[in-house]
């Protein structure tokens, strides 16, 4: 029996040593990771490129656009979209050297004829009509050596005794004297003096232009004659 208890003692010890030595401390290390941050900062530049719009010229064209001043058309234009003949394109002796500008649609300006090879003929022109664009030979004019649109105003009007003294210095008056009646077209330009001639079914005005300075007949018909009485 002693025996026993002995054992039961002993091994009561043993169980007791074995739980006490299984528990374990525990230690719970942290480990802060350190973050760093680079800053990589982009190396100044500087450009020396105009700014589209701040490089206007003299005329106030805009070449970093593309645009360029047409001494011929006075304006701004791209060469790419609107031709731009030279002032020696413009050079003549007499009105039959003088065409209308072959390239435009509605020219306003008048070549010499020899130059229209340079140039092509618009594919497509709007229907719309312009009265101060020279659409055939008749409408241009040699004034001072150079080709000129009749038809172009110059919007610094003359006097209607200026008009007068231009259209009675013309071949206007080869055909009859000057009349009474005259008006003034602001859109052409133009003053259109009534000239005391009769021819049936038509009312013949003298057409002096502002722009060239000279006169021509407009013999007004209307195709419709009156029966003989």
């Amino acid at each position: 029996m002693k025996k026993i208890l002995a054992l039961l003692i002993i091994a009561s010890m043993l169980l007791a040593g074995c739980i006490g030595g299984g528990e374990d401390t525990a230690t719970t290390t942290t480990i802060k990771a350190e973050t760093t941050t680079t800053i990589i900062q982009a190396p100044a530049t500087t450009t020396t490129e105009p700014l589209l719009g701040g490089d206007r010229d003299e005329h106030g064209c805009i070449p970093s656009a593309g645009y360029s001043w047409c001494e011929t058309k006075q304006k701004c234009l791209r060469i790419w979209e609107e031709s731009c003949p030279g002032m020696d394109e413009l050079a003549c002796e007499t009105d039959a050297d003088c065409i209308p500008l072959p390239s435009d649609c509605h020219p306003h300006v008048c070549i010499n004829l020899i130059y229209r090879e340079n140039y092509e003929s618009p594919e497509v022109c709007t229907m719309m009509y312009d009265n101060q664009a020279a659409y055939t030979p008749e409408d241009c004019a040699c004034v001072d050596g150079q080709c000129a649109n009749k038809k172009l105003s110059t919007g610094e009007k003359i006097t209607i005794q200026k008009a007068y003294e231009i259209a009675e210095n013309s071949d206007c008056i080869a055909e009859g004297p000057l009349g009474d009646v005259v008006f003034y077209n602001e859109n052409t330009g133009t003053w259109w003096i009534d000239l005391d001639v009769e021819k049936p079914g038509c009312a013949p005005a003298c057409v002096v232009s502002e722009e060239s300075q000279t006169a021509e007949i407009n013999w007004r018909c209307t195709g419709l004659i009156p029966p003989a009485e």
